[in-house]
């Protein structure tokens, strides 16, 4: 038994190794459209400490530059994930027309896709923010399976001066509110000198590499997924494959086909493969971004002893989660001994001796059909596939949780220091990276609605999705945790389904 993934992502990642696992008689080839930038394959580039390797990898995962305008975010020193768009991605699609809501979305073109570059915030979902009509007692063991995968710790820098005077200082703040301040739970290992190693989707996919009967293609894009007709319920033979490196394109033949491009190029791709379900691209949600950098009182925090690596200054993760009725958001502060935004010179602020604290309130985004990605046939990206446009906006809804997040912001600025010239703001929309909705799970093939439960497309045998875009709900928290729970129990029925074939 064959199957095809489309994505080397954690989620992609995810499905490799439990059918690996699970399945002696399955073989993989996992396709990624992006070259391999890191060694192991997947490491999260923030473990490479030599700044110019660093900044290497980072170019080589920002997409294919062309005449058409495909275009790399440019540089600064940033916190990761906090601040718009980071360096290592690239912008995909433009606005729709009349919508100028969501200018542009970013995403990443390497092996370990979004997982070479991401924050490594994995919060569980809490109350609304989980998926309703899922079992509560499968899902905790999705989540915790997921919680192991990705190596997640919740005591990051537990030995860290400064993450216990924050976290002191933010729980003294918000104690009356009966808001729990935390370390953030990231998806890390702690080493002996109090620094991370960062995981990237190379924890996930490490067991599988040398195996025989695994086969990772970079360099190779998925551009059409093959059927065995047109008709509704045609089911998925294989698919079209193209060498980046060469433009030659070849069949390949699948028992199943996983798609785990992500948010933008999952849907992409099945509306290119003329599989077009009424929910496809649509339901697009994000987490509108708040964000501020404050420079920390002298008596904030404790100075930092030693020298700082400019590559991954973060020495300490603190959350304040989501709560329905006090807190409709997640907060994470980072502590970091060097500004995370440039600051002129001049600026009372610069070079400040206690540090700096980037903030970031994500909020909730409530799922629209009208908030949604359309293709545009006659208009194709760099790689010869349907043009995206983004139709996305800000309602009212979420512009009060907003200020409603400010106010908790401030709060929390003031227990610490001030904000930095500027700050804070809200960051433009499509800043979070969390782009989701787009191929939404759900209970019913009602319409609003791309696959079931078991991430299995309505309709269509044989072609499973992965990724951020299948989650269907509003909510404030990093989706990466919830995808690859999903991906757990996706793989666990796609599993089953190959023993009956």
């Amino acid at each position: 038994m064959k199957v095809l993934i489309v994505g080397s992502g954690p989620t992609g990642a995810t499905y490799a190794r439990r059918l690996l696992e699970a399945r002696p008689d399955v073989t993989v080839l996992m396709v990624e459209a992006g070259p391999v930038v890191s060694d192991p394959p997947g490491t999260n580039v923030k473990n490479i400490h030599d700044p110019d390797r660093q900044a290497r990898a980072r170019l080589a995962s920002q997409g294919r530059h062309t005449e058409s305008g495909v275009s790399g975010i440019p540089g600064g020193v940033v916190v990761e994930g906090t601040v718009t768009a980071r360096q290592g991605t690239f912008l995909v699609g433009r606005a729709a027309e009349g919508s100028p809501g969501m200018p542009a979305a970013a995403a990443s073109a390497c092996v370990g896709g979004q997982g070479v570059h991401w924050t490594c915030a994995t919060p569980r979902p809490v109350g609304s923010e989980r998926i309703g009509f899922l079992d509560p007692d499968e899902w905790e063991q999705h989540i915790t399976e997921a919680e192991r995968l990705l190596h997640t710790t919740k005591a990051a820098f537990g030995d860290s001066p400064q993450a216990s005077a924050i976290l002191e200082l933010l729980g003294k703040e918000f104690a009356p509110d009966g808001l729990a301040v935390r370390p953030l739970p990231v998806a890390a290992d702690p080493r002996p000198d109090g620094t991370l190693r960062w995981s990237g989707t190379d924890v996930v996919l490490a067991p599988v590499l040398d195996d025989s009967r695994f086969t990772l293609l970079p360099e190779t894009l998925c551009v059409r997924i093959l059927r065995d007709g047109e008709h509704d319920g045609a089911r998925v033979t294989g698919a079209v494959l193209r060498d980046q490196r060469t433009g030659a394109e070849e069949e390949v033949h699948a028992d199943a086909v996983v798609v785990a491009a992500d948010a933008l190029r999952t849907p992409q791709l099945l509306w290119a493969s003329g599989i077009r379900p009424a929910a496809l691209g649509r339901y697009l949600t994000e987490h509108p971004l708040l964000f501020g950098v404050v420079a920390l009182r002298r008596d904030a925090v404790p100075p930092r002893e030693g020298t700082v690596a400019p590559v991954d200054p973060i020495r300490a993760v603190v959350s304040i989660g989501f709560d329905e009725q006090k807190h409709p958001y997640h907060a994470q502060i980072m502590f970091s001994p060097i500004c995370p935004v440039p600051l002129p010179d001049g600026s009372p602020a610069k070079d400040n001796p206690a540090g700096y604290a980037g903030m970031g309130w994500g909020v909730r985004k409530w799922p629209r059909p009208e908030d949604r990605l359309t293709f545009a046939d006659d208009e194709p990206d760099e790689n010869g596939l349907p043009g995206i446009r983004i139709a996305y906006e800000l309602t009212d809804r979420e512009r009060a949780e907003l200020e409603r997040a400010r106010a908790h912001q401030a709060r929390a600025a003031a227990a610490l220091g001030s904000f930095v010239d500027g700050m804070p703001k809200v960051m433009p929309a499509g800043s979070s990276l969390h782009y989701m909705g787009t191929v939404r799970m759900g209970p019913a093939d009602d319409g609003t609605s791309v696959c079931d439960p078991e991430s299995r497309v309505w309709g269509v045998p044989g072609l499973v999705l992965a990724g951020n875009g299948l989650i269907p709900t509003a909510n404030s928290c990093n989706p990466t945790l919830t995808s690859v729970a999903l991906a757990v129990r996706g793989a666990a029925a796609l599993a089953a389904e190959l023993t009956g074939r």
